[in-house]
């Protein structure tokens, strides 16, 4: 059945299948929330809903197969590392004026919907205001405050909080057979965001993670290991998003620590004797949270992420 792939978020399925039950389908969603929770895959599965033969997402007729292919006619993907640019826009505004192929909807899923140029905004919005009554629109952010608020009033927002930990357990326990404390440092880490944890299983992502926190308490400070770093982390958007989001975790960890004195709320406990000695330099840190969070927002922008990345870490360091 429809969303059996998706962990968490109950209320928010509900919610969708409501509006399906009751046949009254807004013509776009915003599907707000942060990275790696779901967000995609519950508007994949929402999709084939509509397009199912059975009406429940059954996974086995013709239409949930092809949507599960990536072959279905009338389901439109439209995803880019950097930014979504005005072609895509203008394609989709000539293609929602022709009549769905297969079924009586077109999903259009639109990820990443803060990546949109300026150009490629307007476009959406002309095809927003006055859309056909056969398309249905899903924005994806994890940034809604970069989408701007005239398409925000045209989307029916649905928010996505983080995934509870205990589901996150759950999840590496059963999905990635993890040990009891594996899968629990793995809930934590993640910070809600499955996408997030899997991450850290793959390859050397974790000892990267643990150089990057020893670079910026100056435990190496050679300019060679800010290159070789920067160049790891940033190979793309989606890997650099998730070692910033660490570093902030990070810092808030060493703040808990050295100022607080509260350890039961610290997340990266696998690396926790690297902070614990820290002495609190509150300028430092809250210097440090807002140039990552200025980095974050300038990525949305066609820079050097390596050049971006090494100068951040170089500020950094303490």
């Amino acid at each position: 059945m429809g969303f059996d792939g998706t962990v968490g978020h109950e209320k928010q399925k509900n919610l969708l299948l409501s509006f399906l039950q009751g046949d009254r389908l807004p013509h776009a969603f915003l599907f707000s929330g942060q990275d790696g929770i779901g967000k995609k895959k519950i508007a994949r599965e929402f999709a084939q809903y509509i397009f199912c033969e059975q009406k429940s997402g059954c996974g086995i007729c013709r239409a949930c197969k092809k949507v599960l292919r990536n072959s279905h006619p009338d389901l439109r993907i439209i995803e880019q590392e950097d930014s979504i640019k005005i072609e895509q826009s203008r394609s989709i505004s000539k293609e929602i004026y022709e009549y769905p192929f297969e079924s009586n909807k077109r999903v259009i899923i639109i990820d990443q919907a803060d990546t949109m140029t300026h150009e490629a905004t307007n476009a959406l919005l002309k095809t927003l205001e006055e859309p056909p009554p056969f398309n249905l629109f899903i924005l994806i952010t994890a940034l809604e405050r970069e989408i701007p608020l005239t398409i925000k009033s045209r989307c029916t927002k649905i928010s996505f909080g983080p995934i509870v930990v205990d589901d996150l357990k759950q999840f590496f326990l059963k999905s990635y057979k993890l040990d009891e404390g594996e899968a629990e440092l793995f809930s934590h880490i993640s910070c809600g965001s499955i996408g997030c944890g899997v991450f850290w299983l793959e390859g050397d992502n974790l000892l990267l993670r643990r150089k990057l926190a020893e670079f910026i308490l100056g435990k190496d400070k050679s300019f060679i290991t800010a290159t070789v770093l920067s160049e790891k982390i940033s190979e793309n958007h989606i890997s650099l998003l998730r070692y910033l989001n660490f570093l902030l975790s990070f810092l808030r960890d060493i703040f808990l620590i050295g100022h607080k004195h509260d350890a039961s709320m610290v997340v990266n406990k696998d690396i926790k004797e690297l902070f614990e000695w820290q002495t609190v330099d509150m300028s430092w840190i809250m210097n440090s949270i807002k140039m990552i969070r200025e980095t974050i927002h300038n990525m949305r922008y066609n820079v050097n992420r390596w050049v971006l990345v090494e100068d951040l870490l170089l500020s950094l360091m303490r």
